[in-house]
């Protein structure tokens, strides 16, 4: 039987498919069509003479076959990239692609300063910034789809090393005019008779939230989840309900008087955030610059408050 040879593109559809889970959410990370990514999906089952999805509908699971090739794809790709970052290091930083994947407070409110100071010190550097939760940062950054993660604790994964970076302190927040608002010491049984808003499963700022509050035997009987820290600061403006996030989340809020934070007086609702990257692959010059950099605003804080 003729072989035929197995283009990268038709590769790379089919993993970003394969971790995704369908075709359009493939679309915009290849800047294909639907149809031409299947039309690529198609071309290399061809070439293997396998099929590598099962269809039913507009869903696709992969098959026996699709599980091997996705695992070698993934390899396929990290060496490119490995290949690329070599080179680049040959070049200094005037060229290269930083890869970040941060949980959503993180990447919504911490992450977006130094990756500016970064790309203004090196223009040339590429910069993806995907923001998730925490459970999905450190997935992907199992999988090499990112360089680097920055997440909460706890981080529990013998194939991740973390450093430490900054700390981030979380509190109640509500709308001006709710009777919580002002108090001069509040306490987390004040809680128990709130609606009480909270993040997906996943999120970082969920776990220790509910940790803290388990620690101290307060159990919230009324909940309402929503899927980013945005969504629950306009839900508590409006009135629905209370919720504790980090300060840096409500920061211009609280200045202009939108929404009211405060500390929990019996809650330990500090925690400690942390750079994460893969224990068995070695940091691209660019990102163990990035992380330089971090460092470098870590020590300009500390001797600033100390």
């Amino acid at each position: 039987m003729e072989r035929f040879p197995i283009n990268l593109d038709q590769l790379r559809s089919f993993w970003v498919v394969a971790e995704r889970g369908n075709i359009s959410h493939a679309t915009k990370l290849l800047a294909l069509t639907q149809s031409a990514i299947s039309r690529q999906i198609q071309a290399l089952e061809r070439a293997l003479g396998v099929r590598l999805f099962a269809r039913e509908g507009r869903t696709m699971s992969l098959t026996d076959a699709g599980r091997i090739l996705r695992e070698h794809a993934r390899q396929v790709f990290h060496a490119v990239e490995q290949a690329r970052e070599a080179v680049d290091a040959v070049k200094g930083l005037e060229r290269g692609h930083l890869r970040v994947g941060a949980a959503s407070t993180i990447g919504t409110y911490l992450l977006p300063g130094p990756l500016g100071a970064f790309k203004r010190a090196h223009p040339g550097i590429d910069i993806t910034l995907e923001v998730a939760n925490k459970a999905r940062t450190l997935e992907r950054l199992l999988t090499g789809e990112i360089d680097l993660g920055f997440v909460g604790p706890p981080i529990d994964s013998r194939d991740l090393a973390a450093e430490e970076w900054m700390t981030d302190d979380l509190g109640l927040v509500t709308a001006p005019a709710h009777p919580l608002a002002g108090s001069a010491r509040v306490r987390a049984r004040d809680l128990i008779s709130e609606v009480f808003i909270v993040r997906e499963p996943g999120s970082g700022t969920r776990e220790i939230v509910e940790e803290e509050l388990a620690r101290a035997g307060v159990e919230i009987r009324r909940t309402m989840e929503m899927g980013s820290t945005e969504a629950i600061k306009q839900a508590v403006a409006a009135g629905l309900g209370v919720s504790i996030v980090s300060r840096y989340a409500v920061t211009l809020e609280t200045l202009t008087g939108r929404l009211w934070f405060a500390p929990v007086g019996d809650l330990r609702l500090v925690r400690q955030l942390y750079a994460v990257h893969h224990r068995r692959r070695p940091l691209s010059r660019t990102s163990a610059a990035f992380l330089e950099l971090l460092r470098q605003q870590g020590r300009r804080r500390r001797s600033r408050t100390g």
